[in-house]
């Protein structure tokens, strides 16, 4: 068998194809990384690089902020609370509804509380609590002339006693350049300056908490540690460094928090035991959580919970949970558990730490590049399923990286992967669409719309100007189309509907082979295998295509030539051969259609014409047949010439599919073959008996006798090559 010439490359196409995309896919994510970089900046937005305008920045760390807010509620679903309760670092005493609501404080100005503030302080004192913070403010005193001097006592001995010790940190706040300090004598009383910390929260643009810091500027120059940052460093470890992202712990109720109220009247042996129990080595905070006084929405605004069936620890007064028990969830959090997580976000080591702007376009760049390659690769909604699988893949790797620190950018990089989508399906729509939407516009009637697609995803490998290409060309005839029109003289619209019915099974057969309709004349159909789309086994799909015809033939003949029309049965004959073929575009400057020419086009309607002189249905050319034995059973016919050539080709009638003829088949193609090779030794006599036992229901056989006949006569001279010239087209 002769190597078939290999012609065009799938694969070069391909890599013409990607050396385009590649670029723009890798440029895109450059730049869509280097747009979102600011977002890593520790305040998140706050510092820009140079000339990046400050509204975009802050623009780009909005997302960032709100990804921080995602993700504390997907970590919530996924994992659960980062520690429980009883495990926090730090617990909180409340002056709460209840507290206002219970004797001694109901219906007693809060500036008269300071004696039981100054109980809660020493008994917590002295059941070990590590350090005391106190976010609550008197800037003003009953302990004064005119008033009740000597009413704070109490209060002062005890911040004398702890305060001076070390355990005791007072918070001031400052909205201005004036702050609002405690009283003047408590700060005396507590030692001093030293003991104070700033109560102020960080708020981004947005209005939420999410920074905590670690210190603020005097008025009069130097620092001064945050609250939660001297609370830390007084509990033993070192203060931060630089402002820090709040690891907020998520579930419901994550700070043990315990009422003022009740611990007023928590005394005695077993009031000592339960102090001991809830705030031995811990970090305690008493300060207001009433619904109208110092709430904030902070990142933990959609972790935040509600548990109805909460209880919490109490020491001498049973929870009413039908007069003080939480009915509404809240997105808004008191100040005092805001502090709270900044301290456990320190004592527990939670901190949280962004990429940073190279980090960030770092990662920005690969994903926005993998996430275009896999656009570039993928028809629409193939693509949509896949950019969609890509975020849930960035929302899980969020999450995971979020339990470890590392805060990843899920919003932007969700934001970034939709603009891909947007940008790589515009140019594709645009730009390389543009010659698929050409290509299936001109093969839409043509080819199975399968085929067309294939040919518009590789529309690169198709040169509309023409190319040479392995192809294997199939022509078929209406037998009795003649008689059929001349029945139908009168019913011309009959007659086109009968051809047209036929035409569409045949179509359908042809394109579910994968072949090529060419072109429609009169009768006759032109089918191409090989063209436009490559096909390795074209001689194949068009021999199952040739067979399957005649049996749809004989169907359709039943059902509808005879059964609906009245009409005779119609036959049909086919011509198959392959070689190497000029495809492409042809026509005039104005009007012109892709088709196929050359010497393999014109033999293939040749044999179908000369399937009258041997009486055979499907006539196959020597290189369709050439190594297809196995597959199928084929007669050989003959050595013609065809009209207006003067090589002869062996050609073949088609039969049947391998296991499909029956043994009587079988032993009439083996006779036929031993007749034959009788008539090419020259044996006439011979090979006409042969022949002549064969005729009667063989019209090739009634040929080669007739032949034989003739050769007896008048031999053919020395130099015979046993073909026969075909003197009609």
């Amino acid at each position: 068998m002769n190597p078939r010439p290999k012609i065009g490359s799938s694969r070069a196409s391909r890599f013409q194809h990607w050396r385009r995309r590649l670029p723009l896919a890798l440029g895109l994510g450059i730049l869509l990384g280097a747009a979102v970089a600011p977002s890593g900046a520790p305040e998140l937005g706050r510092s820009r690089g140079p000339g990046l305008p400050a509204a975009y920045a802050e623009r780009i760390a909005v997302w960032h902020r709100a990804g921080i807010d995602i993700l504390l509620s997907a970590r919530q679903i996924a994992s659960g609370p980062l520690f429980l309760p009883e495990a926090s670092d730090v617990s909180v005493v409340v002056i709460d509804e209840e507290t206002y609501r219970t004797p001694p404080f109901r219906d007693t100005p809060k500036i008269a509380w300071t004696p039981m503030l100054a109980g809660l302080i020493e008994a917590l004192d002295a059941a070990g609590a590590t350090v005391i913070g106190l976010d609550q403010i008197y800037p003003t005193s009953l302990d004064r002339r005119g008033l009740l001097p000597g009413f704070d006592k109490p209060l002062l001995k005890a911040f004398y006693q702890v305060g001076r010790a070390g355990r005791l940190v007072l918070g001031e706040t400052r909205l201005s350049q004036q702050s609002l300090s405690p009283y003047p004598g408590q700060i005396m009383a507590v030692g001093g300056a030293q003991n104070l910390a700033s109560l102020n929260l960080i708020v981004d643009g947005d209005e939420i908490v999410r920074r905590h810091p670690a210190r603020f500027r005097e008025a009069g120059g130097g620092e001064r540690l945050s609250f939660a940052a001297e609370l830390v460093r007084r509990a033993g470890q070192a203060p931060p460094a630089a402002d820090f992202l709040i690891n907020y712990n998520t579930g419901a109720h994550d700070i043990p928090t315990y009422s003022l109220a009740d611990l007023h009247r928590c005394t005695g042996g077993k009031g000592k035991a339960f102090l001991a129990r809830h705030f031995k080595d811990r970090i305690v905070l008493i300060g207001s959580v009433l619904d109208l006084e110092d709430r904030r929405l902070a990142a933990k605004r959609f972790a935040n919970a509600r548990d109805p069936a909460f209880r919490p620890s109490r020491c001498a007064i049973p929870f009413d949970a039908a007069r003080f028990g939480e009915i509404v969830d809240r997105r808004s959090m008191p100040g005092i558990y805001i502090h709270a997580a900044a301290i456990n976000t320190l004592t527990k080591g939670l901190t949280l730490t962004l990429p940073g702007p190279a980090g960030n376009f770092a990662l920005m760049a690969g994903i926005v590049t993998l996430v275009s390659l896999i656009f570039f690769a993928l028809p629409p909604v193939a693509g949509t399923i896949a950019g969609l699988a890509a975020l849930g893949i960035q929302g899980i790797a969020s999450v995971i990286a979020f339990q470890h620190g590392l805060v990843l950018p899920v919003l932007i990089m969700a934001v970034a992967s939709f603009i891909a989508f947007a940008v790589v399906y515009a140019y594709r729509f645009t730009i390389e669409d543009k010659t698929k939407r050409r290509i299936q516009s001109a093969f839409r009637h043509y080819l199975a719309p399968a085929l067309v697609d294939r040919l518009a995803e590789r529309g690169d490998a198709l040169k509309l100007g023409g190319e040479v290409r392995r192809i294997t060309v199939w022509f078929s005839d209406i037998v009795g189309y003649t008689a059929m029109s001349e029945q139908l003289n009168g019913e011309p619209e009959k007659l086109v509907e009968v051809v047209n019915r036929y035409f569409t099974v045949l179509s359908a057969i042809v394109e579910r082979h994968g072949g090529y309709i060419d072109k429609f004349i009169g009768d006759a159909v032109m089918c191409v295998w090989g063209a436009p789309l490559d096909d390795g086994e074209a001689d194949r799909h068009a021999l199952d295509a040739a067979l399957d015809c005649l049996a749809a033939l004989a169907a359709f003949n039943r059902d509808v030539v005879r059964a609906e029309y009245g009409l005779p049965e119609i036959g049909t004959r086919i011509g198959i051969n392959t070689g190497v073929a000029v495809a492409g575009n042809m026509g005039s400057t104005t009007r012109f259609n892709y088709t196929v020419t050359g010497d393999t086009v014109n033999l293939a309607a040749r044999l179908e014409s000369a399937n009258k002189s041997y009486g055979s249905l499907i006539m196959v050319g020597e290189e369709t047949a050439r190594g297809l034995g196995r597959d199928f059973v084929m007669r050989r016919l003959d050595r013609i010439v065809v009209k207006g050539k003067s090589v002869p080709i062996k050609v073949y009638e088609l039969v049947g599919r391998a296991g499909e003829a029956g043994e009587r088949e079988l032993a009439r193609i083996k006779a036929f073959h031993a007749a034959m090779a009788l008539y090419y030794r020259r044996r006439f006599q011979a090979a006409g008996d042969a022949f002549q036992a064969l005729a009667a229901s063989d019209e090739a056989a009634r040929v080669y006798a007739e032949r034989c006949q003739h050769f007896l006569a008048q031999p053919p001279p020395d130099d015979w090559d046993r073909s026969f010239t075909m003197t009609t087209k």
